[in-house]
């Protein structure tokens, strides 16, 4: 009967337990429906959300050509404008030339003005005179008389110079070939001007790519070392050439800062975001880092270990610390400590 007795309070324990497992396994299963009726709205959230990205990347991709066409266009407006400017440069010139010569043949006009006879005399036309009652011995006589008033303005306007036909040869043989030196310079100017202004804008446009990749790295970096988020900001957006360039960081947990005012460790880990940002757009063979793990804690120490071994990949790391994290990175150790006297012992270390 004992035997009995705990046989059957052995059974209600099993039955008890048997209950409380299938009220378990229905709990579970009603669990994994929401779970997969969850998992159904993200993957749908998902979805929409990859449509909504490639549309935007299409918008980009248009933005980015619609850009370039207007670049393209700002380009050419201002070589035609650039072009307008040296015609009317060349206009003005001209006018100015044209005035001049202008006034100096009005000096010359009133010159000889003076020089005329006064009265002027007047030459005797036959078509001005009745055919029928012409006078030819008076016409003779008002000839032979402006024949002397000729004679005598030529000799009015002796001595003559002979020479001043072959000067006049030479000088207008001189003004062709500067003339024509002026062209060939005032071609030069345009084509060094335009030079000039395409240079500018491939510089500009090779520094904003640069910004544009660094600083993308740089938020990302950042973000991984730090916990927040930060960014690069020109001074001069317009004209980045014209100003410097500012790190603004966000720790986690603390306002924005520039790198000025930050703590030594704050300090450290911006400007490691700022190197490593540099090296992931333009790597180099290696970098060698002296205590940069000097004002930083355990916690952070690990992560610039975890991204020094991260990035080690692109490049050779020769780093020198004495952060236990940054030594059990590492791939090779070697150890540096004081001998005796002021001599230093290197020491292999197999960790």
């Amino acid at each position: 009967q004992n035997q009995s007795q705990r046989l059957e309070g052995k059974i209600h324990t099993a039955q008890q337990q048997i209950a409380h497992h299938q009220a378990q396994h229905q709990a579970l299963g009603q669990e994994q429906a929401q779970r997969q009726e969850a998992l159904a709205t993200i993957n749908a959230t998902i979805a929409a959300t990859e449509v909504q990205f490639e549309q935007l990347t299409e918008r980009l991709g248009t933005t980015k050509k619609e850009r370039d066409r207007l670049e393209t266009q700002l380009s050419q407006l201002r070589k035609q404008q650039q072009e307008q400017q040296w015609q009317l440069e060349k206009l003005q010139t001209s006018q100015r030339e044209h005035q001049e010569t202008l006034s100096q043949l009005d000096a010359q006009l009133e010159t000889l003005t003076t020089d005329l006879p006064d009265p002027e005399p007047e030459i005797p036309l036959l078509q001005d005179r009745d055919q029928t009652t012409l006078d030819f011995a008076q016409i003779l006589e008002e000839l032979q008389r402006s024949i002397r008033n000729g004679q005598k303005r030529l000799e009015a306007m002796e001595p003559v110079n002979m020479l001043a036909l072959e000067e006049h040869e030479k000088t207008q043989t001189r003004l062709a070939e500067l003339t024509e030196k002026l062209q060939t310079i005032e071609a030069e100017r345009t084509e060094l001007l335009l030079r000039i202004e395409n240079f500018t804008t491939l510089r500009r446009r090779s520094f904003q790519d640069a910004f544009e990749a660094v600083n993308k790295n740089f938020q990302v970096i950042f973000a991984e070392l730090s916990d927040g988020d930060g960014y690069l900001q020109l001074d001069d957006a317009e004209d980045p050439f014209n100003g410097g360039l500012n790190l603004v960081a966000h720790p986690k947990g603390k306002p924005v800062r520039r790198l000025s005012s930050m703590s030594g460790g704050e300090k450290s880990l911006t400007a490691l975001s700022f190197i490593f940002a540099l090296q992931r757009y333009r790597p180099s063979p290696f970098y060698g880092f002296d205590e940069v793990d000097m004002f930083l804690d355990g916690a952070n120490v690990e992560k610039l270990s975890k991204m020094v071994r991260k990035q080690a990949q692109q490049a050779q790391f020769i780093v020198v610390s004495l952060r236990r994290p940054m030594i059990e990175a590492s791939e090779r150790t070697i150890g540096v400590t004081q001998a005796r006297g002021a001599h230093t012992q290197v020491l292999g270390i197999k960790l």
